[in-house]
């Protein structure tokens, strides 16, 4: 499963070989500047990721690449049993990353957190 980190200024999301190469993506950087917020969403991936653009799907066992969905571009990366944490941006390359983690909850506490002291700053 993929690894997400924070640091002062940036959200990394770090994947294993096969991740990557299964998602056709490097690894992921992204300033929090342009991290809108972070929801753990358990039915994101049951609602359908939309049309995949490039990478690797068989719909309730594992998404991982490249979506379209309402005009939306999204990354995923998941596999079943793991819970999902949706990170909306903004301009970048993608507008959510859906990412599996083992607690979605914690995660986007976090990552809002983190948003929040930017914003106070």
């Amino acid at each position: 499963m993929p690894v997400v980190t924070l640091t002062n200024s940036t959200l990394h999301v770090e994947m294993s070989f096969w991740e990557r190469v299964g998602s056709l993506s490097s690894n992921i950087s992204i300033p929090l500047t342009s991290v809108v917020h972070a929801t753990d969403d358990p039915t994101f991936i049951r609602h359908g990721l939309g049309f995949r653009v490039g990478g690797t799907g068989m719909p309730g066992f594992i998404a991982e690449g490249h979506f379209r969905k309402n005009g939306n571009r999204i990354f995923a990366n998941w596999r079943r049993g793991e819970q999902v944490i949706v990170i909306e941006l903004q301009g970048q390359k993608w507008d959510k990353l859906a990412i599996g983690c083992t607690d979605a909850k914690a995660l986007a506490t976090e990552i809002n957190t983190a948003i929040a002291g930017l914003a106070n700053n």
